[in-house]
Formats: C-alpha cells, sequence, structure tokens
C-alpha cells in the first residue's frame, strides 16, 4: 500500500488543529501548575497556622487559667487576701507568659502584683467603667470568666485581661458575689513567644481575633501591617474564654501572574514551533524517510564499526560470521578463522605511552586490509586481538600461505615520528568445518592455537588439534588443583642450610616450598611455580610463603633456639605487587620478628623486568634492614657494572659455575672474578651447589663468603632443620 503524502492545504489544516490543541492543553497545564502551587501554598500555610496557634494557645490557656485559680483561692480563703502577693508570685513563676495578678472586690482593683509600676489601676471600678461594666455584668450572671482586650491600661500598654468573678458560699442559699480576678497579658510579649513578626518580616500576613461577648462582634486583636490575601489559612484556638482565631496569608499573586504570562507565552510558542514541524513533516514525508535511513546506517556503522582501525568489531562478527558459515557448510565451502593477537604490546603501551599504541594499532589494522581477500573479513575483536575469515579457501596450505603474509606484513617495521617499532605476531587457526562449525567453537579452537603459538616461542602460527583441547583441560585441571592446595593448605616449607665458609657455621638456610598433592605425592616448586605465576596466583603463594617463613623464625625464638637469616624466594610478579611492602611489614609486626632476620633472594631476569620498579622496592627492603639477595648470578644478563646501581647485600653465584670446579679452569677464573670484584663493591657473596670438600676450599682459597650445597645437606623438612647437627668434614 502505497504511504499517504498530505498536500499542502491539507497540511496547513492539520497544523493549524495542532496549533490550537497544543496552546488549548499548553493554557491548561498553566492554570493546572498555578492551581498546584495554590494548593501547596494553603497546605503550607495550614501548617504555619495551626503551628503558631497551638503556641498562642499554649500560653492564653495558661494566662488565662490563672485568673480561674486566683478566684479559686479567694474563695478557699472567704476573702481574706493577705496571702496574695506570695501566691501570685509562685503563680506568675510556675505559669509564666503573665504581667501581672489582680483582685477587685466588690469590682474594684485593690491588689495588684506585681505593684511596681501599675500603681495607676488601683482603685478602677470595673462595674462603672463603660469599656468593662457590659461584659462584667453579664460574667456575675453567667458565673463564666470573660476577657477584655486589647486595652489600653491606665499603668500604660496594650493587654489582654481575663477576669474571672468570685463567689463567696457558691451553689448555696447564702452565695455572695465577691468580686474579680484578673490576669493581664501584654499583646507584644504574647506575640514575642510565636513567630508571627518573623513571618511578617518574611512577606506573610495574619490576623488575631475574637468575637465579642455580647455584640459577637470580630474583634482585633493584632494583624500584620499589610492585609490578608486571598489565599489563607484559619485555625481556631480553643480557650477557657471562647474560640479565638488566627488567620495567616501569603501574596502570590505577582508570582501566579508572572507564571501565567510565562506558561501562556511559552505554550504558544511550542505550539507554534510543533506546528510548523508538523507542517514541514508532512508535506516532506519522502525527505524524512531517507533522513530515517541515513541516521540508521550511520547508527549501524557506529555500532558495528571499531573507531579506531574503522575495521569490523567483535558485535559485527558476532551478528554475521554465524550467516556465512551456515552458508558455507550449506555449499561444503572450506573456510579458516585465524585469532592473532601482537607479541608483547602492553610493553608498548606501558613504556612508551598508548598515544604511540593506538597508532600501532592503526598500522596493523591498515596492512590487514590490504591482505585480505574479497570473501574475507578482518574484525578488531578488542585491545591488540584480531581475528581474520577467510571465506573461500581450497585447503590448509592456503591458510598457511595467508598466515605467513601475515607474519611478513606485521614484521615490516612502523615508522612513527622518525622512530621505527619492530612487531611481531603469533596466530592461532581454526579450520572450518573441520575444528567447528558454529562461532564459540571456532573461536575457542582457534584461541588454543593462539596460546600453543605462544607457548612455542611467539612470532609465528599453530594450526588447532584435538591434542590442545585435552592439553587445554590438563592445564585447567591443573590451575583448579592448584586453587584447591591454598584452600587446603597442602603446602610445606622445606629449608636447606646455609653456612660460613670460614666458620664451619649455618648461619641462614633457604625457604623452599614442596606441594604435598593428594595424588602425585611430593611436587617440587619447578612443577607448579611457573603455573602460580602465569594464573597470578604467585601473589597469594607468594603471601603463604613469606608469612609461613616468618612464623618459623617467631617459633624458633619462643623454642630458645638460636636465630638465623631466612631466605625467601622472589617472583618477578611479586616485584609489582604494590601491597607487598605492606604486607611484609604487617606479618614482621604481627609475629615480632626481626627484619634483619630475613632474606629476599630474586634472579636476575626478574629484575629486568622493570629494573627501576626493583631498584626502587629492593632498596625500600634494605632501608628496613632485610638483607637482599641476587639468585643464579651468572645466568642471567645483568653485570656487575649494572649490579652496582642495585641495594644488594648478597650475591649467590649459580650452581652450574661450581659442580664443575675442580676440572674447569674456566669456571674457576669467572667465579674469583665474580667474588673479587662483589667484594669491592662491599657485596657478600655465597656459592651455591657445593658438593665436595675441595669445592669448599677451593671457594674459602677464592675468598668467597658463604655457602649452600648438598655437601652439607639438600632442602630438609622443619623437624629436620632444628635437629641438624654441627657440619663435620671428612678430612678433619
Amino acid at each position: 500500500m502505497k504511504k499517504a503524502e498530505f498536500k499542502q492545504p491539507s497540511a496547513l489544516i492539520i497544523s493549524l488543529i495542532a496549533f490550537f490543541a497544543i496552546a488549548s492543553f499548553g493554557g491548561y497545564w498553566t492554570q493546572s501548575t498555578n492551581q498546584s502551587i495554590v494548593n501547596q501554598q494553603q497546605s503550607l500555610l495550614s501548617g504555619v497556622s495551626r503551628t503558631q496557634a497551638s503556641v498562642l494557645e499554649r500560653r492564653l490557656s495558661s494566662a488565662f487559667t490563672s485568673a480561674q485559680i486566683l478566684a479559686y483561692e479567694v474563695e478557699q480563703n472567704n476573702g481574706a487576701g493577705e496571702w496574695f502577693p506570695s501566691y501570685a508570685n509562685k503563680l506568675i513563676d510556675s505559669i509564666g507568659g503573665i504581667e501581672n495578678l489582680q483582685l477587685a472586690p466588690d469590682g474594684i482593683i485593690s491588689d495588684i502584683y506585681p505593684m511596681e509600676g501599675n500603681e495607676a489601676a488601683i482603685g478602677l471600678d470595673i462595674l462603672t467603667t463603660d469599656r468593662f461594666k457590659q461584659e462584667a455584668m453579664l460574667s456575675i450572671s453567667n458565673h463564666r470568666m470573660f476577657v477584655i482586650g486589647p486595652v489600653a491600661l491606665v499603668q500604660g500598654g496594650v493587654a489582654v485581661i481575663s477576669r474571672a468573678p468570685i463567689f463567696l458560699h457558691k451553689d448555696t442559699q447564702r452565695e455572695l458575689f465577691w468580686g474579680f480576678a484578673s490576669a493581664v497579658i501584654y499583646l507584644d510579649n504574647l506575640l514575642e513567644a510565636t513567630q508571627l513578626k518573623r513571618l511578617e518580616s518574611e512577606g506573610y500576613q495574619y490576623s488575631l481575633s475574637r468575637q465579642h461577648a455580647t455584640s459577637r462582634k470580630t474583634i482585633v486583636l493584632s494583624s500584620s501591617l499589610s492585609p490578608l490575601t486571598d489565599i489563607q489559612a484559619s485555625t481556631d484556638l480553643i480557650l477557657p474564654v471562647g474560640t479565638w482565631n488566627l488567620k495567616i496569608s501569603k501574596a502570590l499573586d505577582g508570582q501566579l501572574k508572572e507564571r501565567s504570562v510565562t506558561g501562556y507565552g511559552f505554550s504558544l510558542l511550542v505550539a507554534l514551533l510543533l506546528s510548523i514541524a508538523l507542517y514541514a513533516i508532512l508535506v516532506q514525508p519522502l525527505k524524512l524517510r531517507n533522513l530515517v535511513k541515513e541516521k540508521t546506517a550511520e547508527l549501524e556503522e557506529l555500532a558495528y564499526k571499531d573507531p579506531l582501525t574503522k575495521l569490523p568489531n567483535r558485535r559485527f562478527l558476532q551478528d554475521n560470521l554465524p550467516k556465512t558459515l551456515s552458508s558455507n557448510v550449506k555449499y561444503r565451502r572450506i573456510s579458516a578463522f585465524i585469532y592473532f593477537d601482537l607479541d608483547n604490546f602492553k610493553r608498548i603501551n606501558d613504556t612508551i605511552g598508548h598515544d604511540v599504541g593506538d597508532q600501532v594499532l592503526m598500522i596493523v589494522g591498515e596492512r590487514l586490509n590490504t591482505l585480505k581477500n574479497k570473501s574475507d573479513f578482518v574484525a578488531r575483536l578488542g585491545g591488540d586481538e584480531f581475528g581474520i575469515f577467510l571465506g573461500n579457501i581450497h585447503n590448509e596450505q592456503e591458510a598457511e600461505d595467508y598466515a605467513n603474509r601475515i607474519l611478513q606484513g606485521i614484521r615490516a617495521p612502523a615508522k612513527l615520528d622518525n622512530r621505527e617499532y619492530v612487531l611481531s605476531t603469533s596466530l592461532g587457526i581454526a579450520m572450518i568445518p573441520e575444528h567447528g562449525q558454529d562461532l564459540v567453537t571456532i573461536m575457542q579452537n582457534a584461541d588454543m592455537a593462539l596460546y600453543q603459538a605462544k607457548l612455542q616461542g611467539k612470532n609465528q602460527f599453530a594450526f588447532y588439534t584435538e591434542t590442545m583441547k585435552i592439553s587445554t583441560h590438563n592445564l585447567i585441571k591443573a590451575e583448579d588443583d592448584l586453587t584447591l592446595a591454598l584452600l587446603r593448605n597442602e603446602f610445606e616449607m622445606y629449608y636447606q642450610p646455609q653456612f660460613d665458609l670460614r666458620t664451619n657455621h649455618v648461619f641462614g638456610a633457604e625457604a623452599l616450598i614442596r606441594w604435598n598433592h593428594p595424588e602425585k605425592g611430593l611436587i617440587f616448586p619447578d612443577s607448579f611455580i611457573p603455573l602460580a605465576e602465569s594464573t597470578g596466583k604467585i601473589i597469594e603463594l607468594g603471601y603463604w610463603i613469606v608469612e609461613s617463613s616468618i612464623a618459623y623464625l617467631a617459633k624458633r625464638k619462643q623454642e630458645g633456639r638460636v636465630d638465623l637469616l631466612l631466605h625467601i624466594n622472589l617472583a618477578s610478579r611479586q616485584l609489582s605487587d604494590p601491597h607487598f611492602v605492606e604486607v611484609v611489614q604487617r606479618l614482621l609486626k604481627e609475629y615480632d620478628v626481626p627484619a634483619h632476620l630475613i632474606g629476599f633472594e630474586i634472579t636476575e631476569t626478574s629484575i629486568l623486568e622493570d629494573i627501576h620498579l626493583a631498584r626502587g622496592l629492593l632498596q625500600t627492603f634494605k632501608d628496613m634492614g632485610i638483607c637482599i639477595a641476587i639468585d643464579d648470578f651468572g645466568t642471567g644478563y645483568s653485570s656487575l657494572s649494572q649490579l652496582k646501581n642495585l641495594p644488594v647485600n648478597l650475591l649467590k653465584i649459580d650452581r652450574s659455575f661450581i659442580m664443575d670446579l675442580e676440572n674447569d679452569a674456566d669456571d674457576r677464573k669467572i667465579v674469583e672474578a665474580i667474588i673479587a670484584m662483589a667484594h669491592k663493591l662491599n657485596i657478600k657473596v655465597l656459592a651455591e651447589g657445593i658438593e665436595t670438600r675441595e669445592q669448599w676450599k677451593m671457594l674459602v682459597s677464592f675468598q668467597c663468603d658463604f655457602g649452600q650445597g648438598y655437601y652439607v645437606s639438600k632442602a630438609i623438612t622443619v623437624d629436620e632443620f632444628n635437629q641438624a647437627g654441627p657440619i663435620v668434614h671428612n678430612d678433619i
């Protein structure tokens, strides 16, 4: 069905209808929001009114009640008034808010407390004074308290006065009117107890009123300078003398008018703009559809393209490759998937910077694009990982040829800022459908092949084989066993004595870990330390070794044994652990072991991975008093000239130089030179692998300081080490 396209008159009519509809809705919305503001203000005013009325009600009720209490006391004393001053004083102190209390026998004020400042009111006749007598006579006839005010007092000030009639012999035939008891409350003091004045300064209006007892006219006791507005809240005060009323309001006319003008204006503007937009849409549907298609294409491109290399990304691979695989299976085509990454790319990012790393990835992407055929596609899977799908090949040899082209293409130096970067890559290849027919299986198998290529030395490719799956499963099993071993505490520390070649005394030991595997028995570190390093478990295992060694030293101290220096081997991953120093400090403090009783042994290759980081860490440990030893010296790439810049206490000559010391003159020269130059740098020397008395004597003649080897003892358990006797030479 053909889509409807509006002509100009129809579009104009629809746009006008939309304009009036939107404008009407905007007007309704403006009125609704104004009413909502009014309702909110009404609710706020109600809360404020109730709060202030409550304060006034408590204060007035207490004050008015004081007049009744005073009247009751007069009745109890049968009209005598000697007690009045002291009683009035206590009453004012306990109730509060009362300016003074009065007694008026026969309606004439005779007693006032406090008297000072109120003397002018003495002698005032309540029953004959015009402004008081009407309510006073009504009060006597009704036997009820009444209130007058606001009233200007003869002694000064404006007040509210409550008067309670007093009758002697009440409710008997002898009942006799005695006079009035009065409580005077200054209006100013009453209002100060509330927040009405502060509210008035904030733009509120208020009015406190009561009804006249006889005329029922409304009497305003106090009000704000500005009159009440239409938006107001009213609260009644229930008092012993009747009901008073407090009203509070706040003017919103200006705000509502401003909001109305803004709301109506905005509504008209929005209605105009939307109707214009609707008109443009109605008369230009084809342009809109083209725009939608264009934006959709842009979004799809963003979703499927890697922003750095402009290659398809992992999502594109996941969404599109399954269809291609299904088609290839249907038509029995042979294809292949190559999974690869750049060798040692992390070193470029870490040492030179991510900007250079990004440029390298862009160059790699361009090279891969030039190598692919029409039926192939290249995707960046993330980081330095790429995938290449060879869509239509005839055999494995073609995949191998393509892999070689990739190796050669990547190997060409990348030139950036007058500097060349030599790259290499490792590739894993999975043939399709031989090695899988679905994307997940194919990528997993290609990843296994990539791992195998890296194990074989990198810069090469490997095809997936079934044996790789077995090897991978074995590796996963070994990783699981290692994790469980840490949880089950299947490890044990062995100690190999280290001795002074001149004194024949054991001064220390090298701490060596063993794994008591529940199925394989005792496993030596060469079999599981590489696995721990590759899986990252070396950090956790290293913590266990350090704590076990320090705990052993603490136990020796508790048992009264001689102190010894315990050397602990560190892996390269531990040198980059940011928490390692903190952990060592905590363990030394926790077990109360001096730092000079432990030493750390580091191989040359571990130091060279990041010599600046290693130097800083080793210096920190040396400053703590920990002995720093270079293990297997002579087998790595360092030199004594480089060694002088490292904080080293001890040099351990690798056993490969010691094992044939009696017969190999070159070994003797190397060992003697190492010892001499180390001593020049104030570094002690320990020879590893001493197995004969003759080797011992030669090393002594070379001025070697310490030794370690099977001549004295192999690595032994804790109990065997603790029970070991002194060193005995057969030629003595």
